[in-house]
């Protein structure tokens, strides 16, 4: 996509990082954008905890933090635990919240995976200006609650 996005010629810098690994993270990119917004890695566990981690990182204090994902994968996951947790320790607030259908606009017949499908965008605004990295803390409650998923 970096290649593609070069071709036009409108960007001042284009910069490839791995998700993943918040102790890494680069320090140009800390507490620099007033909006950050992922797409498509909230889903059936692709993505640990550590993609929230790295959306603080990288916004300004008073900035907000924007993704998606399908109701299913929210409660299956660990998702709505580690979003409270955080939520909880004064590091963002919850500030819009909306409900929609992916895939709405396909016939009714549905093609492979792609079938109508409830959806939840979020809003989040950090609260913090120095977000310390909470990867102990949460990767105790995260361990819990995959053993309390696999003793069901």
């Amino acid at each position: 996509m970096l290649e593609e996005a070069s071709f036009k010629g409108v960007y001042t810098e284009l910069d490839e990082y791995a998700l993943g690994n918040p102790e890494d993270f680069p320090e140009k990119y800390k507490n620099k954008h007033d909006f950050v917004t992922c797409a498509g890695l909230i889903n059936n566990n692709y993505m640990d905890y550590l993609l929230f981690e790295e959306m603080l990182l990288s916004c300004k204090q008073g900035g907000y933090m924007v993704f998606a994902a399908r109701f299913s994968y929210m409660g299956k996951y660990w998702y709505d635990d580690v979003i409270q947790e955080m939520s909880n320790s004064m590091r963002w607030k919850l500030v819009a919240t909306e409900s929609f259908f992916k895939y709405d606009k396909l016939d009714e017949v549905s093609v492979g995976r792609f079938s109508k499908t409830p959806c939840k965008v979020f809003v989040f605004q950090k609260l913090q200006e120095n977000i310390r990295i909470h990867v102990d803390k949460i990767n105790d409650k995260l361990k819990h609650f995959l053993m309390n998923k696999q003793n069901l």
